[in-house]
């Protein structure tokens, strides 16, 4: 018994002052290796590369398929109409109880006759039950050598949707316009705008959107009524249409870790901070890295420190991108020294960076 009591004695002098056996310290952290996305924070992103339609995402709404065509070819969706038309496209089926976002868009539209039809990035909350149907849309209509851009909204009574606003562009041969819709999850209010030659043009004053839950729709209108409107044909595309949180409110997540996926740091005698190693051997606490968030061309984006378990959250409200994807560069600092090598995340087409991605960074 004596014997036994002296071996329970020596092992409880080894437990830390909470009960737990005491972890092993960690191997040292000398280099970042590699990173790799863990989750994506862009609600869509659709390029319509692929060759059939992804029935996931998206519904046909074909209204008039006699007069219309919807088709998914040479990495664009392409859509067609002649005469008086409803709602032809894609009804988006990702759906999202999310209010601040960005929807962004390429598209275009080439019509023949006096009454030429509306092509439209919608962004709605009426998905069934969840949120009525409101909604906000950039309409765009070709006038020949120009664009007409303008807004349609349906909206509660008193809301005001400035449908009287416009704003016409240059509408050059072979060129398409990038559209934003922004909604601000703070005012509920939706900012809509252009790319132009010099630089991002407003459509209209903003506009009051009250909704619960946001998707898209990417279609073509028509001008019904019109008494020569047999005689209008229309060609039209959309590309790289995607739906992402708004970069002023959400960061991008960075996780330090091992190449197992397991934690850099260790809790000396359940102390805080958590500590590391660093290549010299010696006990570092872990609020000493530093994690870069930087452009592709190396200008600084953001910086963090962090004591919470080599998780960070770099914040976006300062950075210079106007629409998302991008590539950027990610470093992981020591005493002002970078660890490894600074890491790249490219940018093609739709896959980037996004507002609330989370990276893992390996650690070696």
């Amino acid at each position: 018994m004596n014997i036994l009591f002296a071996i329970l004695t020596a092992f409880r002098s080894l437990l830390p002052t909470g009960g737990e056996p005491e972890p092993a310290k960690a191997p040292p952290v000398t280099a970042a290796a590699s990173i790799r996305l863990v989750e994506r924070g862009a609600i869509l992103a659709e390029d319509f590369d692929a060759q059939d339609l992804d029935r996931a995402k998206w519904r046909v709404w074909q209204e008039h398929p006699d007069r219309t065509t919807v088709r998914q070819d040479n990495g664009r969706l392409n859509l067609t109409a002649r005469g008086p038309i409803g709602h032809n496209g894609l009804w988006g089926l990702t759906t999202a109880k999310y209010r601040d976002v960005v929807l962004v868009g390429e598209l275009d539209i080439r019509s023949k006759g006096s009454s030429p039809h509306r092509l439209a990035l919608h962004l709605c909350g009426g998905d069934g039950v969840r949120s009525p149907d409101h909604w906000v849309e950039i309409d765009m209509v070709d006038l020949g050598e120009k664009a007409r851009f303008s807004p349609m909204a349906a909206l509660p009574v008193g809301e005001n949707g400035h449908q009287d606003q416009f704003l016409d562009l240059p509408h050059p041969a072979g060129r398409g316009f990038l559209c934003r819709l922004t909604l601000n999850g703070d005012t509920n209010l939706t900012e809509l705008s252009v790319k132009a030659a010099e630089g991002w043009q407003r459509i209209c004053d903003p506009v009051g959107l009250p909704l619960r839950t946001i998707h898209t729709e990417v279609k073509l209108h028509g001008s019904q009524g019109s008494a020569d409107a047999e005689e209008s044909t229309s060609q039209a595309w959309f590309d790289d249409v995607r739906i992402y949180p708004r970069p002023e409110n959400h960061h991008v997540g960075i996780r330090l870790v091992r190449p197992d996926g397991g934690q850099i740091w260790f809790r000396e005698n359940n102390g805080w901070p958590p500590k590391i190693i660093d290549s010299a051997g010696r006990s570092r606490s872990i609020e000493d890295i530093e994690v870069q968030l930087r452009t592709a061309e190396g200008k600084l984006v953001a910086s963090v420190r962090s004591s919470n378990m080599g998780f960070y959250l770099l914040p976006l409200k300062d950075a210079p991108w106007e629409v998302y994807p991008v590539a950027v560069e990610v470093r992981v600092l020591l005493d002002g020294k970078v660890l490894g090598k600074p890491l790249q995340i490219e940018c093609k087409g739709v896959n980037g960076l996004y507002p609330d991605d989370v990276y893992d960074v390996v650690m070696r």
